[in-house]
């Protein structure tokens, strides 16, 4: 039955799902999420907040989200951490398309910087707060408002893509993978 508590939710509407440390102290709470979109047996779902800090790979080389640390923590110890087993089991593997890399197959991920344009209404709409539990761990925020890091390349190899401290997607200078000020803001999709 915890599928259908999914299948009406409308785009903009947020709920919760999973449980991830949020306060200053590490006090695990429950994961708000946004619909981003709604399709005919899952939702695509965005984190309200970034959830968390860290580098999008953890060495300064040419890399891609197929072979990024980060991508190997979220579908590793987020996804074991922040879902209970019978959440996991409605969490849709999604193939996902990156101009730059191979196709790859994951149940938690961040929205490419081409998603980012077209999912959100404008930057105010695409801003995310992050948690206490985020800054502690390095996120950056400016007026509120951190800067998070998207599945897509930059320029060069070495960089990533980015949604800035002014919500704008900065998809071509891109920031420096090993910086550990970057908010991991997750999206996922939720079957129902």
């Amino acid at each position: 039955m915890l599928r259908a508590a999914y299948a009406n939710k409308l785009v903009g509407e947020r709920f919760d799902f999973g449980r991830y440390p949020q306060g200053p102290n590490g006090e695990v709470k429950p994961i708000t999420w946004r619909v981003l979109r709604s399709g005919s047996d899952a939702l695509l779902v965005i984190s309200e907040y970034g959830l968390d800090a860290g580098p999008y790979n953890e060495k300064r080389v040419s890399i891609t989200w197929s072979a990024c640390t980060l991508r190997r923590w979220l579908n590793g110890e987020f996804f074991r951490k922040a879902f209970s087993p019978q959440e996991q089991s409605l969490i849709k593997v999604s193939r996902l398309s990156n101009k730059a890399g191979r196709l790859t197959e994951d149940r938690v991920f961040l929205l490419s910087a081409d998603e980012s344009e077209r999912l959100f209404a404008g930057n105010n709409d695409r801003a995310a707060e992050p948690t206490v539990y985020a800054v502690k761990n390095g996120a950056y925020a400016r007026g509120g408002y951190a800067w998070q890091w998207l599945r897509s390349r930059g320029r060069s190899g070495g960089c990533a893509a980015y949604v800035g401290a002014d919500s704008g997607v900065h998809s071509f200078d891109g920031r420096d993978v090993v910086l550990v000020s970057g908010c991991v803001r997750p999206a996922l999709q939720i079957v129902f």
